[in-house]
């Protein structure tokens, strides 16, 4: 008899989603977390100066569009969102900037301050969208929170081509499916802050706009339905918040959770998976515990290679796995404790920037994003910094004493990098030598889109792809989302062909599920751990639970009216 219905190896916060779902429907299920507390890619830390929080993984949560807010209710268990009013900003080195709001009729007028043709784009995507918010849900849910099919993807292309018709833009959706993010945006829209705006966007959320289908699916979406649809928030207190819920709802939902218990073999029996052995580490050592289910929130490569083995996979799916990539969406950040609000100069263009808590810098040009894409793929880092910057705080002053505020800057890096403006070097360990160095460069571009930047720090704390690695070696070299989001990883296709079969989450191992490195992949929106959820529930005649019936982005359209924003704008 098994000890466990799941066991879940890893609580990462698609891993808790998994279990907070199965242990609501009824099920009897284990989390084993090697570190000694969950969320790894969700925590929140005081790392430096008193009082100063940062969030060294996630913080542009998605998590209110995920099914899980309503199904779980998270909001029962302490998670609070915050928000700024602009959702998303691009300044730009002439002065000027272009803006994302949570009110359409904002955006407009930005993206109208920059080209005629664009703001009439705007308007006839609000004319077209806004009557039809069941059938937006029902398009995001299918793509995102459902096992890829060609029936989803048709629903998508769909929907696609209906607004394209009433846009009056010649394009459908599989030429569309063969555009990288730049060429589609030449197809919507006219102005280069714009469309900037938006391929950073993209790059920020995990598609990178230079690759074929996954770029111009990525600028394509966000660009019109951030912000209305789409939210963007931070949680109050921090990141952890998500982890904290999720946790109390696993545990108030029949779920056990055993921190400090690496697992060194997942069992696999005559093509079964029936268990799992405890590292010589863990508080139980070399525990062997059983489970007629196991979810892996591991990614793909260690989930298979090192947990498994390729004598028990075979050599053809050792080879077909150890070729899955990592080598993007990997970052490195600095972190800046501030004595005062970061002024961007071009507030004197539009004075709504002061109140964004997220944009990006740098690439004031598609052609420039694309050199900066090129130094990324062949393991330069670019000479000139492009970056993603937050200011938290804006949202959520608790995260700084009163009057201070927390700002950081992510700019995506070749993980194993083998050149530099500054010279050659040696890959993933080069990065303790190159830091220091690199942070100044990252500060003095912030100085120069914000001048007297430099003037407000108090402190810097600086986190490679290296540390990333080390905070979380499930996450090779650094990577954020449970592996590269690329053309040959994308969709159904994802993590390689042959790992899930008959749907997103089960694998080619009975009784052996994913919930991590899948569609879509991971991050805060949790749809990963939803799918696993889902699938597993559905193989055991347990999925229709009355309580389990929620889609993306419902939660949010209901609640989006009671999210505090600019609580830290003055």
């Amino acid at each position: 008899m098994a000890d466990y219905d799941v066991i879940v190896v890893g609580g990462g916060i698609n891993g808790l989603t998994a279990a907070a779902y199965l242990g609501r429907a009824g099920l009897k299920v284990l989390v084993l977390e090697a570190r000694g507390e969950c969320g790894a890619h969700c925590d929140t830390t005081e790392p430096g100066v008193p009082g100063f929080v940062h969030n060294l993984h996630a913080t542009w949560l998605i998590t209110a569009m995920s099914p899980a807010m309503a199904d779980l209710d998270l909001t029962r268990f302490g998670l609070e969102f915050m928000a700024t009013d602009i959702v998303y900003g691009k300044t730009f080195k002439d002065g000027k900037n272009a803006l994302m709001s949570i009110d359409p009729t904002k955006t407009m007028e930005s993206w109208g301050r920059h080209s005629a043709k664009d703001l009439a784009l705007m308007e006839s995507a609000a004319a077209f969208l806004l009557p039809r918010i069941e059938d937006i849900v029902d398009t995001l849910h299918s793509y995102l929170f459902k096992a890829p099919s060609w029936e989803n993807e048709l629903a998508l292309a769909g929907f696609s081509e209906a607004f394209y018709k009433e846009a009056g833009i010649d394009l459908d959706y599989y030429r569309l499916a063969n555009m990288n993010g730049f060429e589609a945006m030449d197809k919507f829209f006219e102005s280069e802050h714009v469309k900037t705006l938006i391929e950073s966007l993209a790059w920020i959320g995990g598609m990178p706009p230079i690759h074929r289908t996954v770029g111009s699916v990525g600028c394509a979406f966000p660009s019109l339905l951030t912000g209305p649809f789409i939210p963007v928030h931070f949680a109050h207190g921090g990141s952890h918040a998500v982890t904290h819920a999720l946790v109390k709802a696993c545990t108030t939902y029949g779920v056990k959770i055993l921190p400090v218990c690496p697992i060194k073999k997942i069992l696999v029996e005559n093509g079964e998976a029936t268990g799992v052995v405890l590292s010589e580490h863990a508080v139980f050592p070399n525990e062997t515990i059983t489970a007629k289910k196991i979810i892996s929130n591991l990614t793909v490569a260690p989930t298979f290679l090192k947990m498994i083995g390729p004598d028990v996979i075979g050599p053809e799916m050792a080879h077909r796995i150890a070729k899955f990539g990592y080598s993007e969406q990997n970052l490195f950040a600095v972190y800046y404790a501030l004595s005062g609000q970061p002024r961007f100069a071009s507030e004197a263009f539009d004075p709504a920037i002061g109140r964004c808590a997220m944009g990006y810098f740098g690439g004031d040009t598609a052609t420039e994003l694309k050199h900066f894409n090129s130094s990324l793929v062949s393991g330069h880092i670019h000479d000139e910094i492009m970056a993603n910057w937050f200011i938290p705080t804006l949202a959520d002053p608790s995260q700084a004493p009163p009057g201070c505020h927390t700002s950081f800057v992510w700019t995506d890096v070749p993980p194993c990098p083998v050149s530099w403006k500054h010279g050659k070097l040696d890959g993933l360990k080069s990065w303790d030598k190159i830091k220091e160095k690199m942070a100044d460069e990252v500060t003095d571009t912030y100085e120069r889109y914000a001048p007297g930047f430099k003037d407000l720090i108090v402190e810097r704390i600086l986190y490679t792809p290296l540390d990333m690695q080390r905070n979380n070696p499930s996450a090779i070299e650094g990577n954020w989302v449970g592996g590269s989001v690329i053309p040959e990883q994308w969709y159904e296709k994802r993590p390689v062909p042959g790992v899930c079969v008959g749907g997103g989450s089960r694998t080619f191992v009975k009784n052996l599920y994913l919930s991590n490195s899948i569609h879509p992949f991971g991050t805060t929106w949790l749809a990963s751990g939803y799918i696993a959820a889902c699938e597993l529930a559905e193989d055991l005649g347990i999925r229709d639970q009355d309580w389990w019936q929620s889609k993306a982005c419902v939660w949010y359209l209901e609640n989006m009216e009671n999210i505090p924003t600019n609580m830290g704008v003055k």
